[in-house]
């Protein structure tokens, strides 16, 4: 149907099936665990199904729900949930939650919006990025990134016991939507661990400019330039002279972006569908 689970990360790296649960222990503190898929169909022919993943550290919890929904074989709607629970300075857990609500209707510019979340030793963020054609109001494509840092030795008075036992988990989940045909196509990568310092490093900068992109992240750019560079050389060797000519003297073009800094709790989106 178009859709893609666990293509990339640490599910991906043990080969589980889309259908199977999954249960992955991060050092001593945490942990990560997939339900297996909720599958329900009608008679009349409607079906959803439905998968939740949560990672624990520490004391902090974060759970992503995500349900799609459509009949026959074309997915045409998907429901997100982002659900973190958090302990404040004053004992108490604080919950953060977001909503993301997509469907398709019949028938660019890229904008971001970022949503911070968390303490200074728990940081959290969100991002919603949709992509729309020149003069049209819905978008043709969103991805939906979330971000979750935790560090242990916030709940430890003794420096010396921080020193030798300071533990740092980092985590990114990413889903991709599109629509083609009137049909939702849905991808998700992750959970991806990173470096501590990198994905913090991700989350300031993102906030100070109000942009987002995957390759802040240090540890991801390197990744992607290594990606890159591999995917590069084994298509140059199938290229005949000419058009390898044509490549070394190519010239890049500069493309322009919008960004929006606005942030919502819930959001409802409609998909421009390509037919």
């Amino acid at each position: 149907m178009g859709n893609s689970i666990r293509t990339v990360g640490l599910l991906n790296d043990v080969g589980v099936g889309e259908d199977e649960p999954f249960h992955h222990q991060l050092g001593r503190d945490g942990f990560i665990h997939l339900s297996e898929r909720e599958f329900k169909i009608t008679r009349g022919g409607s079906w959803s199904e439905k998968w939740t993943m949560s990672y624990t550290l520490g004391p902090s919890t974060s759970i992503l729900s995500l349900t799609r929904s459509g009949k026959d074989k074309g997915a045409t709607g998907l429901f997100i949930q982002l659900l973190s629970v958090i302990p404040e300075q004053n004992g108490k857990f604080s919950r953060y939650g977001y909503e993301l609500d997509v469907e398709t209707v019949p028938r660019s510019d890229a904008l971001a919006d970022l949503y911070l979340f968390g303490t200074e030793d728990i940081r959290g963020l969100t991002v919603l990025k949709k992509r729309k054609n020149m003069n049209e109001k819905e978008p043709h494509a969103v991805t939906l990134a979330h971000y979750f840092a935790y560090s242990s030795f916030a709940y430890s008075s003794c420096i010396n016991h921080i020193s030798r036992n300071r533990t740092e988990v980092s985590l990114s989940v990413i889903v991709k939507i599109g629509a083609t045909n009137g049909h939702l196509d849905i991808t998700v990568e992750g959970p991806e661990q990173h470096p501590a310092p990198t994905l913090r490093y991700l989350i300031v900068e993102a906030m100070r400019t109000k942009i987002w992109k995957r390759t802040l992240c240090p540890h991801c750019a390197n990744l992607y330039r290594h990606r890159h560079t591999m995917r590069t050389k084994i298509w140059k060797r199938t290229l005949c002279p000419h058009c390898a000519n044509l490549y070394r003297h190519r010239h890049s073009v500069p493309v322009a972006q919008r960004h929006d800094n606005s942030y919502v709790m819930f959001q409802e989106l409609f998909f421009m569908s390509n037919k």
